[in-house]
């Protein structure tokens, strides 16, 4: 996924950095310190989601959420301020956002307001058309630890598996229904590939997915990955 951080506190931006990258270091990561470069990356970049903060020196975060709504981009926005007044939450909200953080916050809040957007895109991705099930899944809490994860939570994180990323390649395996690659997960989820296929090794490892090899007539054979837990 491809995040852009709106934030003119150098010391925030990276803070913001090092959770993404601690979720995952795959994240292409762009950084802007007012909203005139934050609008120069936003229109020459593909970017899926923004981390805004909402006093920017001369300008308002809430002033580059609705110039990004007027020019009809195809981007989340997650506010992440000191902010607490009742009429900027209602501002963000009735404009899109779809999360709000409030200065100081926990890595795990943190957590949560990303996987959202992840949990989001995964449910609309290359959909035409949309079901009950879709929508209630996008707005449901997301459950960072969800008892679908049966690892504690200190043992995946010294494995360098995040539990939110484990759910989610999960999901996309489970969705599917059928055997996939690595790079049609990887599609399905916005994930980077090599992430990808580290997670699913390390479900063949706990023998929770079936890694299957397809031999053509030349060259490598290919992976293919099935769920063989239990779904619940």
């Amino acid at each position: 996924m491809r995040v852009l951080i709106v934030e003119d506190d150098p010391m925030v931006r990276t803070i913001n950095k090092g959770y993404l990258k601690k979720i995952d270091a795959s994240f292409e990561i762009f950084e802007a310190s007012s909203i005139e470069s934050a609008k120069a990356v936003l229109e020459t970049e593909s970017i899926q989601l923004i981390l805004l903060d909402v006093y920017l020196g001369e300008g308002r975060g809430p002033d580059l959420l609705a110039w990004a709504r007027a020019s009809a981009l195809d981007i989340e926005v997650v506010l992440i301020t000191a902010d607490n007044s009742y009429e900027t939450v209602a501002t963000v909200f009735r404009l899109g956002a779809i999360d709000y953080l409030i200065k100081p916050f926990s890595f795990e809040r943190f957590s949560e307001a990303v996987y959202k957007v992840l949990q989001k895109r995964s449910a609309f991705s290359e959909k035409q058309s949309i079901v009950q099930e879709d929508i209630d899944k996008m707005l449901s809490t997301p459950q960072i630890l969800s008892k679908e994860v049966t690892i504690e939570r200190d043992a995946v994180m010294e494995k360098g598996i995040n539990p939110m990323t484990y759910s989610l390649v999960k999901e996309a395996l489970l969705e599917a229904g059928e055997k996939q690659t690595a790079q049609e997960i990887a599609e399905k989820t916005e994930l980077a590939r090599v992430t990808v296929r580290r997670y699913l090794e390390y479900m063949v490892s706990l023998d929770e997915v079936e890694e299957q090899l397809n031999y053509g007539k030349i060259g490598r054979p290919n992976k293919y990955y099935v769920w063989k837990g239990k779904s619940e």
